[in-house]
């Protein structure tokens, strides 16, 4: 696996992830914003637009005919945040020419739906088309409103909003309603627009092609800002508990942790000491809290290595609040403490570096690594994450537990049946 980077324009990067593994390539352009309402409101909104259609390519079944003949090549339109960074995906992948049948070019014929989608979105006058941005306009209403009924996922975002309220991080990379409501056909062409001349730009190709053909899509670009869009990084503040009540069966608590320096700094100590701590199903968190104590119905940490946060997400009975609450801390604090042993230790070494061998299986997920790679400044290819990971000791391990700050605690009660 080699991965290699181009600059071919300004505020434009060509990432190319180069392996023999597939038959098949994928390709993808990434516009990156910084995160704000607007941004992920109209980036969110553009996803299902343009995926409705193109100049060349006016209805969903034209593309859908085009991408058939041309051997199943699949494309798609996702818009999504890391850390203070909103991002708007389109993606293809394709079988690679050399299984073609007589020497077809297929890799040229999604080059060609890959430019009309990006760059000759379907619209006139200045304006998409008015009937596609009101039906989509609904669907994101709907998608917006459905986070409120997995009540597992809004608390999560809840507690994220209430941790991050004057900082980027706190809005959700689907936007919100009223900024929807404001949009229409002319104001989201002109976001469109605004999106094309500004975003920073990350094209990214897998597979075994090793011609530098990125730049010919990269040409269809103006120069724009090539200061890569920040996440601010902050250190905890006065503890917030925040409890509301809901009528539920099950609570959901959630914990907003403020990572320090060393996560910061020690990308393979900070993923390890996730997995370790609560990010597996042989974690401290599931194997005390949930196992041995059967204090919370699931409970398991997330980390945003972008933000350097880390949130614990569990399922608990009201009444076991305090003690659920307590273990999570304690279970932090053994951490901090060295209190792990060497086997509890290497089971996380072997299960984060399996998941980071799945990338491997996956053009997608490479592409993916090589973007995150590219917004952090770190570029590794999967073979060397493995190394980092496999040099961690448990003296890093226990500096990063010990710069853990706990910053917000949030408790969606559930009060059912109640009087």
């Amino acid at each position: 696996m080699e991965f290699y980077q181009e600059k071919p324009r300004k505020g434009v990067i060509c990432n190319y992830g180069i392996t023999d593994h597939f038959k098949s390539s994928y390709l993808a352009v990434d516009f990156v914003m910084p995160l704000t309402v607007e941004n992920a409101t109209g980036m969110s909104l553009l996803a299902g637009v343009i995926s409705r259609g193109c100049k060349a390519y006016p209805q969903m079944d034209l593309i859908s005919r085009y991408l058939a003949r041309h051997y199943g090549a699949s494309f798609s339109i996702n818009a999504s945040k890391a850390g203070e960074l909103e991002i708007l995906t389109f993606a293809f992948t394709y079988l690679d020419n050399e299984y073609a049948i007589d020497g077809e070019d297929i890799r040229g014929a999604v080059i060609a739906l890959f430019k009309e989608m990006v760059f000759h979105p379907l619209a006139e006058n200045g304006a998409f088309t008015a009937e596609y941005v009101e039906q989509e306009k609904t669907n994101l209403s709907d998608k917006i409103i459905g986070l409120f009924n997995d009540k597992r996922i809004y608390s999560l975002e809840r507690c994220k909003a209430l941790m991050c309220g004057d900082e980027a991080f706190g809005i959700n990379e689907m936007g919100d309603r009223e900024t929807l409501s404001a949009f229409d056909a002319h104001s989201l062409y002109a976001y469109f627009e605004r999106m094309m001349s500004e975003a920073y730009v990350v094209i990214s190709y897998v597979g075994k092609d090793r011609a530098h053909f990125l730049g010919e899509l990269a040409d269809g670009f103006t120069d724009r800002s090539d200061v890569m869009p920040e996440t601010v990084v902050k250190t905890a503040g006065k503890l917030q508990e925040i409890v509301e009540p809901m009528d539920l069966n099950q609570s959901k608590l959630n914990l907003g942790f403020r990572l320090g320096r060393s996560a910061l700094n020690n990308g393979a100590a900070c993923r390890l000491f996730n997995v370790l701590y609560g990010g597996s199903a042989n974690s401290k968190l599931f194997m005390n809290v949930r196992e041995r104590l059967s204090l919370c119905y699931y409970c398991s940490s997330i980390i945003d290595r972008f933000k350097n946060v880390m949130f614990v997400s569990s399922g608990v009975e009201a009444s076991k609040y305090e003690e659920a609450r307590g273990e999570i801390e304690a279970q932090l604090a053994a951490v901090a403490a060295g209190e792990f042993t060497d086997e509890e230790l290497e089971n996380a070494r072997v299960y984060l570096i399996d998941s980071i061998r799945g990338f491997l299986d996956s053009e997608g997920a490479l592409a993916s690594l090589m973007l995150s790679g590219t917004l952090r400044n770190e570029m590794k290819t999967p073979e060397q994450e493995i190394e980092d990971i496999s040099k961690v000791t448990r003296s890093e391990i226990v500096e990063i537990a010990r710069e853990v700050t706990l910053d917000t605690v949030y408790l969606l009660k559930g009060v059912h049946n109640e009087a």
